[in-house]
Protein backbone atom coordinates (compact mmCIF):
# COMPACT_ATOMS: atom_id res chain seq x y z
CA UNK A 1 0.00 0.00 0.00
CA UNK A 2 2.84 2.72 1.22
CA UNK A 3 4.69 1.81 -2.79
CA UNK A 4 1.35 2.54 -4.30
CA UNK A 5 0.77 5.52 -2.42
CA UNK A 6 4.34 6.73 -3.96
CA UNK A 7 3.43 5.58 -7.15
CA UNK A 8 0.10 7.23 -7.21
CA UNK A 9 1.83 10.64 -6.17
CA UNK A 10 4.59 10.19 -8.64
CA UNK A 11 1.74 9.50 -11.54
CA UNK A 12 -0.98 11.16 -10.33
CA UNK A 13 0.59 15.29 -9.37
CA UNK A 14 4.00 14.57 -10.46
CA UNK A 15 4.96 14.87 -6.60
CA UNK A 16 7.81 12.72 -5.46
CA UNK A 17 8.12 12.12 -2.35
CA UNK A 18 10.15 9.46 -0.20
CA UNK A 19 8.56 5.78 1.46
CA UNK A 20 8.77 7.17 4.73
CA UNK A 21 6.58 10.04 4.19
CA UNK A 22 3.79 7.97 2.42
CA UNK A 23 4.47 5.68 5.52
CA UNK A 24 3.55 8.12 7.70
CA UNK A 25 0.31 9.10 5.72
CA UNK A 26 -0.50 5.76 5.35
CA UNK A 27 -0.69 5.48 9.14
CA UNK A 28 -2.23 9.03 9.45
CA UNK A 29 -5.15 8.20 7.70
CA UNK A 30 -5.95 4.71 9.23
CA UNK A 31 -5.90 6.20 12.58
CA UNK A 32 -8.49 8.95 11.10
CA UNK A 33 -10.20 5.98 9.89
CA UNK A 34 -10.26 4.02 12.91
CA UNK A 35 -11.01 7.26 14.50
CA UNK A 36 -14.08 8.12 12.61
CA UNK A 37 -15.24 4.46 12.78
CA UNK A 38 -15.46 4.56 16.69
CA UNK A 39 -17.68 7.35 16.42
CA UNK A 40 -19.85 5.68 14.14
CA UNK A 41 -20.13 2.70 16.75
CA UNK A 42 -20.84 4.89 19.51
CA UNK A 43 -24.03 5.63 17.54
CA UNK A 44 -25.14 2.41 16.73
CA UNK A 45 -28.22 2.12 19.65
CA UNK A 46 -29.20 5.76 17.93
CA UNK A 47 -29.35 3.98 14.74
CA UNK A 48 -31.40 1.82 15.45
CA UNK A 49 -33.84 3.49 17.72
CA UNK A 50 -34.28 5.84 14.35
CA UNK A 51 -34.68 2.77 12.41
CA UNK A 52 -37.77 1.57 14.93
CA UNK A 53 -38.89 4.88 14.65
CA UNK A 54 -39.71 5.39 11.11
CA UNK A 55 -40.00 1.49 10.60
CA UNK A 56 -42.73 0.35 13.16
CA UNK A 57 -42.59 -3.15 11.23
CA UNK A 58 -38.64 -3.35 11.23
CA UNK A 59 -37.11 -5.93 13.10
CA UNK A 60 -33.40 -5.08 14.85
CA UNK A 61 -31.85 -7.05 16.82
CA UNK A 62 -28.36 -5.56 18.77
CA UNK A 63 -25.89 -8.04 21.02
CA UNK A 64 -23.12 -6.53 22.91
CA UNK A 65 -20.51 -8.17 25.07
CA UNK A 66 -19.78 -6.29 28.71
CA UNK A 67 -16.71 -8.49 29.97
CA UNK A 68 -14.20 -5.61 29.55
CA UNK A 69 -12.83 -3.90 32.87
CA UNK A 70 -14.74 -0.36 31.66
CA UNK A 71 -17.94 -2.56 31.80
CA UNK A 72 -18.96 -0.76 29.32
CA UNK A 73 -20.85 -2.01 25.68
CA UNK A 74 -19.02 -3.42 23.35
CA UNK A 75 -20.55 -4.22 20.00
CA UNK A 76 -21.02 -7.44 18.84
CA UNK A 77 -23.75 -8.19 16.56
CA UNK A 78 -26.95 -6.29 14.80
CA UNK A 79 -29.63 -8.18 12.85
CA UNK A 80 -31.80 -6.32 10.47
CA UNK A 81 -34.88 -7.15 8.76
CA UNK A 82 -37.00 -4.08 7.01
CA UNK A 83 -40.99 -4.24 7.80
CA UNK A 84 -41.88 -3.99 3.72
CA UNK A 85 -38.65 -6.46 2.51
CA UNK A 86 -40.19 -8.86 5.36
CA UNK A 87 -44.02 -8.32 4.38
CA UNK A 88 -42.95 -8.58 0.37
CA UNK A 89 -40.92 -12.53 0.94
CA UNK A 90 -43.88 -13.36 3.21
CA UNK A 91 -46.30 -12.53 0.11
CA UNK A 92 -44.66 -12.80 -3.01
CA UNK A 93 -41.77 -15.29 -2.80
CA UNK A 94 -41.72 -18.47 -3.14
CA UNK A 95 -40.07 -20.59 -0.18
CA UNK A 96 -36.21 -20.10 -1.08
CA UNK A 97 -33.81 -18.65 0.67
CA UNK A 98 -29.88 -18.08 -0.37
CA UNK A 99 -27.72 -17.30 2.92
CA UNK A 100 -24.14 -16.40 2.44
CA UNK A 101 -21.53 -14.35 4.34
CA UNK A 102 -18.70 -12.14 3.54
CA UNK A 103 -15.79 -10.09 5.56
CA UNK A 104 -16.45 -6.62 5.83
CA UNK A 105 -12.88 -4.08 5.75
CA UNK A 106 -12.36 -2.08 8.41
CA UNK A 107 -10.00 -1.89 11.11
CA UNK A 108 -12.22 -4.01 13.00
CA UNK A 109 -12.93 -6.49 10.79
CA UNK A 110 -16.51 -8.50 11.32
CA UNK A 111 -18.30 -10.48 8.92
CA UNK A 112 -21.97 -9.42 6.89
CA UNK A 113 -24.38 -12.64 6.87
CA UNK A 114 -27.47 -11.96 4.80
CA UNK A 115 -30.80 -14.04 3.14
CA UNK A 116 -31.93 -13.37 0.05
CA UNK A 117 -34.69 -14.70 -1.29
CA UNK A 118 -35.93 -14.86 -5.38
CA UNK A 119 -39.37 -12.61 -6.52
CA UNK A 120 -41.63 -13.19 -9.47
CA UNK A 121 -39.35 -12.08 -11.71
CA UNK A 122 -36.14 -14.68 -10.53
CA UNK A 123 -34.40 -11.38 -9.73
CA UNK A 124 -32.50 -11.42 -6.23
CA UNK A 125 -34.77 -9.96 -2.78
CA UNK A 126 -32.63 -9.01 0.16
CA UNK A 127 -34.88 -10.45 2.87
CA UNK A 128 -32.35 -10.02 5.92
CA UNK A 129 -28.84 -9.06 7.09
CA UNK A 130 -27.13 -8.85 10.34
CA UNK A 131 -23.00 -6.99 10.79
CA UNK A 132 -21.47 -10.15 13.22
CA UNK A 133 -17.84 -10.50 14.96
CA UNK A 134 -16.65 -13.32 13.20
CA UNK A 135 -18.65 -16.49 10.64
CA UNK A 136 -19.07 -19.65 13.12
CA UNK A 137 -22.12 -21.76 13.67
CA UNK A 138 -23.03 -19.71 16.37
CA UNK A 139 -23.77 -16.85 14.71
CA UNK A 140 -25.30 -18.44 11.87
CA UNK A 141 -27.78 -20.19 14.52
CA UNK A 142 -28.30 -16.68 16.08
CA UNK A 143 -29.13 -15.26 12.88
CA UNK A 144 -31.34 -18.44 11.22
CA UNK A 145 -33.29 -18.17 14.70
CA UNK A 146 -34.16 -14.02 14.12
CA UNK A 147 -35.39 -15.14 10.54
CA UNK A 148 -37.17 -18.01 11.66
CA UNK A 149 -39.54 -15.56 13.87
CA UNK A 150 -39.59 -12.61 11.46
CA UNK A 151 -40.89 -14.77 8.62
CA UNK A 152 -42.68 -17.19 10.58
CA UNK A 153 -40.92 -20.68 9.24
CA UNK A 154 -42.79 -23.31 11.12
CA UNK A 155 -42.79 -26.90 10.84
CA UNK A 156 -38.92 -27.18 11.30
CA UNK A 157 -37.76 -25.59 8.15
CA UNK A 158 -40.41 -27.74 6.42
CA UNK A 159 -41.39 -26.95 2.90
CA UNK A 160 -38.24 -23.89 2.73
CA UNK A 161 -35.19 -24.62 0.74
CA UNK A 162 -32.34 -22.49 1.53
CA UNK A 163 -29.43 -22.45 -0.89
CA UNK A 164 -25.56 -22.16 0.50
CA UNK A 165 -21.78 -23.05 -0.75
CA UNK A 166 -21.12 -24.23 2.58
CA UNK A 167 -20.02 -21.28 4.17
CA UNK A 168 -18.48 -21.83 7.68
CA UNK A 169 -20.47 -23.16 10.62
CA UNK A 170 -23.60 -22.75 8.33
CA UNK A 171 -24.60 -26.21 7.01
CA UNK A 172 -24.39 -27.55 10.55
CA UNK A 173 -26.64 -24.16 12.13
CA UNK A 174 -29.20 -24.42 9.43
CA UNK A 175 -29.63 -28.63 10.19
CA UNK A 176 -30.26 -27.48 13.75
CA UNK A 177 -32.70 -24.76 13.03
CA UNK A 178 -34.77 -26.06 10.13
CA UNK A 179 -33.74 -29.58 10.04
CA UNK A 180 -36.62 -30.65 7.92
CA UNK A 181 -35.94 -28.09 5.59
CA UNK A 182 -34.26 -29.01 1.82
CA UNK A 183 -30.63 -30.18 3.03
CA UNK A 184 -30.35 -32.23 0.06
CA UNK A 185 -31.11 -29.82 -2.73
CA UNK A 186 -28.79 -27.20 -0.45
CA UNK A 187 -25.98 -29.79 -0.20
CA UNK A 188 -26.48 -30.69 -4.11
CA UNK A 189 -26.42 -27.00 -5.09
CA UNK A 190 -23.29 -25.98 -3.77
CA UNK A 191 -21.26 -28.97 -4.35
CA UNK A 192 -22.55 -28.20 -8.10
CA UNK A 193 -21.54 -24.47 -7.66
CA UNK A 194 -17.97 -25.34 -6.59
CA UNK A 195 -17.79 -27.57 -9.97
CA UNK A 196 -18.96 -25.09 -12.82
CA UNK A 197 -17.50 -22.25 -10.45
CA UNK A 198 -20.39 -19.95 -11.21
CA UNK A 199 -20.88 -16.77 -9.58
CA UNK A 200 -24.66 -17.07 -8.94
CA UNK A 201 -26.23 -20.29 -8.68
CA UNK A 202 -29.79 -20.28 -7.56
CA UNK A 203 -32.40 -23.15 -7.85
CA UNK A 204 -35.65 -22.32 -9.69
CA UNK A 205 -38.52 -24.65 -9.04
Amino acid sequence: MTEALMNQMSSGIKAKISYQQAYRTKVDALNQLERNMKEQYAKVQDYAQELRRVDPNIIVDMKCDFNNLEKQPVFERMYICLGALKEGFKNGCRPILGLDGCHLKSPYGSQLLCAVGLDANNTTYVVAYAMVEVESKDSWIWFLRLLEKDLKITGEGNGFTFISDKQKGLLPACELVFPLADTTRRKVLADEKKKTKATNFFFVG
